[in-house]
């Protein structure tokens, strides 16, 4: 009975350590296939599972294409022990054309478009740029994408502002640099992979050219500006310097040079626009120069050395008389006065608005010589560079006073008390204001020219602003 019962004890045991041996091995194997399937399947593009149980391979996950799916399953198959492959991979879908795009602007970058895997939107995510978060996984990217989307980027974080592309092999960059050299050192730099082609649109803020511009005026039209001027120089600055709010042009402003020595130019020959039909003032860099055509009744000679002179010989100007007056009768606004203006008697007088009287006339007298003063050069009857607008303005009101109120004028001719010979220069200087309104029309019998020395002052001659102001010529009214 002992015997017995022994060997039921051991038949056992044996039965229980063959089933444990058993499992163990069918474990063993599990995973010894397991590791198989894990190394088959470690170069797909995308991360897929494998899971064994007992010897049957299940794959999931996303393979890039039909093809990488057919070679993922074939590899699994070749897996030794393994009984079944149950296929559950996802083919990914395939864009065409396979298309990113990047955008920048105020310093930000967004990417939207295709990315190949999980592994690239990483490295995109990391390159600084925005939305690598939404871009679509698909499949369908050409050899070396990576690096052509990398030199996309990589120039595209260069601008200001623009866009890159990548459609198939085709990598586009438009935007916006400082030159035509950096524009040239960026394209230089971009290096695609072989294969890919690169087009390119980037404009420049400047045109990398010297900077030229010129500045002309019409007394008839206003101002024209064209050309490239120095950087912070406008129209409206230019405009603003001269007097004159009608500037038109196509000038626009370059990245280098200074506005400030031009406007001081500009601002010192408004004083002298009233003397030009036209003129024009081209800048070459720093360096000026001016062209022009005087007014009718305007020495150009004594005007285009006054300028020299005034511009202490920065400024040579190259100045010709009028050789063709406009009809008798013509009218225009003067752009650099803003007053409107006849033509008659061979310039162009102003037209005041006033009824000749007596009193009017000597009202409008007095304050037209109170406002622009007739000029003679130092110790000359010869009239000033700048005296035109004056005399102009005295025959416009002396022609209609003599006219429409039947009156007549003595012109009276005024100096300081320094020097000798006043009286004699005095009556020199109002005859030739008498001459000058005799040219203009106003019929002699109606003027005459009396020199009063410094007879009759109206300062202190004791300083320079009383001696100034006792050199003039005075109107005298008197009816007919």
């Amino acid at each position: 009975m002992r015997k017995l019962l022994g060997g039921v004890v051991l038949a056992a045991g044996v039965g229980a350590l063959g089933y444990w041996g058993a499992k163990d091995h069918a474990l063993d194997m599990q995973n010894a296939i397991g590791e198989r399937a894990g190394a088959a399947v470690s170069s797909a593009v995308h991360a897929v599972q494998t899971e064994v149980t007992g010897r049957d391979i299940r794959i999931s996950g996303l393979a890039d294409t039909e093809a990488e799916r057919e070679a993922l399953v074939a590899s699994l198959h070749e897996v030794e022990g393994r009984r079944v492959v149950l296929d559950e991979l996802e083919v990914l879908p395939v864009a065409k054309p396979y298309t990113i795009a990047a955008t920048r602007k105020d310093g930000q970058t967004l990417m939207q478009g295709n990315v190949p895997s999980e592994e690239m939107r990483a490295v995109l995510a990391k390159s600084g740029a925005a939305g690598a978060e939404g871009l679509t996984l698909a499949s369908g990217a050409p050899e070396r994408w990576e690096a052509a989307i990398g030199t996309g980027l990589g120039a595209l974080s260069q601008l200001d502002e623009g866009t890159t592309s990548l459609t198939g092999n085709t990598l586009r960059i438009t935007g916006l640099v400082d030159t035509p050299n950096d524009r040239d050192t960026l394209l230089a730099a971009m290096e695609l992979p072989e294969g890919y082609t690169l087009e390119s649109d980037i404009e420049t803020r400047d045109d990398g050219k010297p900077i030229a511009y010129s500045v002309a005026y019409d007394a008839a039209k206003g101002v024209t500006v064209d050309g490239k001027l120095p950087n912070g120089l406008d129209l409206q600055q230019i405009g603003a310097a001269l007097g004159i709010s009608a500037v038109a042009g196509s000038a626009k402003a370059g990245l280098k040079g200074e506005g400030a020595p031009a406007l001081g130019m500009l601002a010192k020959l408004k004083g002298w626009l009233p003397e030009f039909e036209n003129a024009t003032l081209t800048m070459q860099g720093d360096t000026p120069s001016l062209s022009g055509v005087t007014a009718p009744g305007v020495n150009a000679a004594l005007v285009q050395s006054s300028i020299a002179d005034d511009f202490d010989g920065s400024l040579t100007p190259s100045l010709t008389a009028l050789t063709t007056t406009p009809a008798n009768g013509s009218e225009r606004v003067n752009a650099a006065t803003g007053i409107s203006e006849r033509f008659e008697y061979g310039a162009w007088l102003p037209k005041f608005d006033f009824t000749p009287s007596l009193a009017n006339c000597g009202a409008q007298s007095d304050k037209l010589l109170a406002s622009t003063k007739i000029n003679f050069l130092s110790g000359s009857a010869d009239l000033g560079p700048q005296s035109l607008r004056a005399i102009n303005a005295m025959a416009a009101v002396l022609g209609r006073c003599v006219r429409e109120a039947n009156l007549v004028a003595e012109l009276g001719g005024h100096t300081d008390n320094t020097g000798s010979g006043n009286f004699e220069l005095s009556a020199a200087r109002a005859e030739a204001v008498r001459n000058a309104m005799i040219a203009r029309g106003i019929p002699e019998n109606a003027l005459s020219a009396i020199g009063y020395g410094a007879s009759k002052p109206i300062a202190d001659n004791a300083t320079e602003d009383g001696r100034a102001a006792n050199r003039r010529t005075t109107v005298r009214w008197a009816q007919q």
